[in-house]
């Protein structure tokens, strides 16, 4: 049986190839080349313009993949009879891996320092790489004890770069800055994780989370209420709150109590699409750890897998156009079209194969259609402030993708198509900091970064092959880190 589950690893992959696009872009493009949100002319920050784009679908896609993972990473633990108490300790050991790390991407990333720095800040950062691949490696040449020797320095190292930040540049240390999506993982490798482990075997209990929260986003803003006190909960602040001279001391060393340094209720709301997530991801392990072929290869089931695979790419792209252009009856009948011949193409259950494919439809069918029914609440669907259809309709997309990637990878083994995506979707935090932290940096030195970022001044689609020659280099340099087998472990 393979080790790796590739439509994982391809979401996953998917998911970091477009965050670093779409931050590498720049200004002169279309609007449905940016969040939605956040387009131009003046790319301010509109919150009532609804809508999505593509780039509103790659934090979905990477936190529905997060879920997908939870079976084969923690299940896998249950199997072997690790019990529940010590995969805990594994979780939340996880989470303050993901937590150092956001805040160390806040204090070292080149973009966080004032303008008058040069050349120290990009050398910081190539520094802050070493250091993170110091830290989360795990190098496959060495033994365990030597690997953990190297890891314990790695945190040193990156922990003294920032000390040296503040006191060289005179930036001070504060907790509370952090990368907000890697904080929002760190509290879905937890908090959804928990979920998960208490849940291995009963979905309903697992959906239940769902309408609680939605309930608790409901009610949280009625003053005075039980609600609002535990929707506005903060640890680190109650504790301030309590003890003010600990509360001082804390702000001493870059502390501040009444910030949020880990955890706030408002990031829970992800759970929308973690939980979905580890529906199918538990589907896809059941077949992944009984099965060793993609199924039968008559060619009438090869017929549908085509058609059903080229249905799921035009179901993507007419949701993006249809929600971003405001076609929301046209996109209503293609939802619903589109989902009734999916699930006539993939009724029919010969093997293991076709059944794991047709759950995840019904699944997927079911959020994309609850989301579409959501569409007219919030004001539409948005990613920021995200609203509830905006968490259906990607996680609904999002399954449609795993069954793609498993028609396409798997049954047809068309490999080279998806094998990129696969690639980074195994070392995918390497993938997530090497623009800033090793690819600008060198252009810097180079004396290359004020070309790139004038490209755009030459011709309006070259602010987009900017960001595919940044995105390139670092498809060329996860794949090297996975060629070795150096993966990060966050």
């Amino acid at each position: 049986m393979r080790k790796r589950e590739n439509s994982i690893d391809a979401l996953r992959g998917l998911a970091i190839f477009g965050m670093v696009l779409s931050g590498s872009i720049l200004h002169g493009l279309p609007g449905w080349m940016y969040h939605a949100q956040v387009g131009p002319p003046d790319f301010q920050f509109t919150p009532d313009v609804p809508g999505i784009t593509w780039v509103d679908l790659v934090f979905p896609f990477f936190l529905f993949a997060m879920g997908l993972a939870f079976p084969f990473s923690l299940g896998r633990n249950l199997e072997k009879g690790v019990n529940r108490r010590k995969l805990v300790k594994k979780v939340v050991f996880r989470a303050l891996k993901l937590t150092f790390f956001a805040i160390a991407l806040a204090h070292l990333s080149p973009l966080h320092y004032p303008g008058e720095i040069g050349w120290p800040k990009w050398l910081m950062a190539l520094l802050a790489f070493g250091g993170f691949f110091m830290a989360f490696c795990r190098f496959p040449y060495l033994s365990h004890s030597s690997t953990q020797r190297i890891n314990t320095a790695g945190y040193f190292f990156v922990a003294a770069l920032i000390v040296f930040r503040s006191l060289a540049f005179d930036i001070p240390f504060a907790a509370h800055r952090h990368d907000i999506i890697i904080l929002v993982l760190a509290n879905m490798a937890v908090f959804a994780a928990l979920i998960w482990i208490y849940t291995p075997r009963s979905w309903l209990t697992r959906l239940t989370v769902l309408p609680l929260f939605f309930g608790l986003r409901l009610t949280h803003q009625v003053d005075g209420s039980w609600n609002q006190a535990l929707w506005n909960f903060r640890p680190l602040k109650w504790v301030g709150e309590q003890w003010s001279w600990l509360h001082e001391q804390l702000l001493a060393v870059g502390v501040d109590t009444t910030k949020t340094v880990f955890y706030q209720t408002d990031f829970l709301k992800y759970f929308f699409i973690v939980i979905p997530g580890t529906i199918a991801g538990d589907i896809l392990y059941k077949y992944f750890s009984n099965q060793r072929n993609a199924g039968s290869q008559d060619s009438s089931v090869k017929g549908r897998y085509w058609a059903a695979a080229a249905l799921i790419l035009a179901l993507v792209v007419l949701n993006l156009t249809g929600w971003y252009a405001r076609y929301r009856l046209l996109t209503l009948a293609v939802n619903l079209g589109i989902s009734l011949v999916l699930y006539l193409l993939l009724r029919k259950r010969r093997d293991d194969f076709s059944g794991a494919l047709y759950a995840i439809a019904l699944w997927s069918i079911f959020w994309l259609l609850l989301g579409t029914v959501f569409e007219a609440y919030e004001g539409g669907i948005k990613k920021d402030p995200a609203t509830m259809s905006y968490f259906f309709v990607t996680s609904g997309l999002s399954g449609f993708l795993i069954i793609f990637f498993k028609i396409i990878y798997d049954y047809f083994s068309h490999t080279r198509i998806i094998e990129p995506w696969v690639s980074i979707g195994k070392n995918p935090m390497v993938g997530y900091v090497a623009s800033s932290f090793v690819i600008m940096p060198l252009f810097y030195f180079l004396q290359m970064r004020e070309f790139l970022n004038s490209m755009n001044e030459y011709g309006q689609w070259l602010g987009l092959v900017r960001g595919l020659i940044v995105t390139g280099l670092m498809m060329l340099l996860v794949h090297f880190t996975v060629q070795r087998k150096c993966f990060w472990k966050t």
